[in-house]
Parts: structure tokens; C-alpha cells; sequence
């Protein structure tokens, strides 16, 4: 069973005008929070090692966390797939993942969409405050602390030496409405905080979210 409920998603140091739209969809799970512990039977998640504390985040019907789905720009996009609260709680998490850039979006089929997520290696964007119309073809990530700050990996320095970003799987999990698919991604990165430019190791990173050709 899916809600689908309508959301904002705020996209940090981003320097351009963004047309978004949000569609957030919900899995009949149960289980799971951001307490480290995985849930075995959850439909989308996050999890990651983030400066050697392990976090874990789910969705279910009943917990406040949304599988949500965003994009920017018009005809060259970028895509967002996000596990994030459906209203800000202390202690709450986020986590995002971008890919772009997706060219002639607004005349693709859905077999062409899929394809811009096939499995295998992609590479994070390169340097500081991303922008995808110079340095958008690749990976952007960010995350919410449970303090309410934001690290990603275009911040600080931006560099992502070392760094890998894998698609494992990609599957169609529509809505009967709009066109989704379900992809399971693992990666390790480098995130700077916004503001400051300290730096945090990412390491054992998954997720499964939503893509949305929306």
C-alpha cells in the first residue's frame, strides 16, 4: 500500500533556479529507526558509517519518514531520491542522493529514464558548491545530522578522492499515476559540513529510494 503526499525539498549551496516538484510515497514496513539496527523487510532505507557511528533509517506507514522523489531544472535535470522526515523532529536524519544531468527530460519514455539508472559505477561531482550546469554529470550526496546540519560532498573542499558510488539494482515500483523506480545504490564519500568545511568519512553507505519521472 503507497500515500502519496506532496512535499518541498530544500537543495543546499545550489546556485541556479529550481523547478521542483516532490511526490513522497510510503511502504507498508514495519520496524527500524535511526538507531544503527537494519530491518530486514524494509522497502526503502538508508544506512552508512559516518565518522565510525553507524546509522540506519527506514520507511514505514507509521514512522514520519518518507521515501521522497524530487527533481530539478526543466529539460536538463537532475534527480533526487531522498529517506527524510515528513516534519522536522529533533534527533531526525535525512539523506539524499542527486544524479544528473538527464537531457531532453521532458520528451523521454520510461524505458529511457530507467536506463539513465542501469547498474554500475558513476562518479561523485567534483569541487565546491555544485552546480549542475558546470559540474553536475555525476553524483552529488547529502546529509542531515541530528543536530540539523547539513553535510555534503560538494561542500568544504568538495574533493572526493578515494570515493566510489555503485547503482546495484533498479526495478519499476510505480504508483499507477506517475513513473518510479526503486534503486538500490551503495557508495562511500567524503561530507563537509556546510559552513565550516570540516570533513567526515562516509564509509559502508546504502540506500534504497525512489526515482521519479514526474
Amino acid at each position: 500500500m503507497k500515500n502519496t503526499t506532496t512535499m518541498k525539498t530544500i537543495y543546499p549551496t545550489v546556485k541556479f533556479l529550481l523547478f521542483i516538484l516532490i511526490l513522497s510515497l510510503f511502504s507498508c514496513t514495519k520496524g527500524g529507526g535511526d538507531n544503527g539496527t537494519d530491518n530486514a523487510s524494509a522497502t526503502y532505507y538508508y544506512k552508512a558509517t559516518i565518522g565510525s557511528v553507524n546509522y540506519y533509517q527506514d520507511v514505514t506507514q507509521t514512522n514520519n519518514y518518507i521515501a521522497g522523489s524530487g527533481l530539478g531544472g526543466v529539460d536538463d535535470v537532475d534527480l533526487t531520491a531522498g529517506i527524510e522526515p515528513m516534519s522536522t523532529t529533533p534527533g531526525s536524519t535525512e539523506f539524499h542522493v542527486t544524479k544528473g544531468i538527464l537531457h531532453n527530460y521532458l520528451s523521454l519514455t520510461n524505458a529511457q529514464f530507467k536506463a539513465f539508472f542501469k547498474p554500475g559505477s558513476y562518479p561523485n561531482t567534483s569541487g565546491p558548491d555544485y552546480d549542475p550546469y558546470q559540474n553536475g554529470d555525476g553524483i552529488y550526496i547529502y546529509w542531515v545530522d541530528k543536530q540539523g546540519k547539513i553535510w555534503s560532498t560538494t561542500d568544504g573542499s568538495g574533493d572526493q578522492t578515494g570515493s566510489s558510488f555503485k547503482i546495484i539494482s533498479v526495478d519499476d515500483d510505480g504508483d499507477g499515476v506517475h513513473y518510479y523506480i526503486r534503486v538500490k545504490m551503495q557508495f562511500n564519500c567524503k561530507l563537509y559540513k556546510e559552513g565550516t568545511g570540516e570533513m567526515i568519512q562516509l564509509t559502508n553507505g546504502e540506500m534504497v529510494g525512489l526515482f521519479g519521472q514526474i
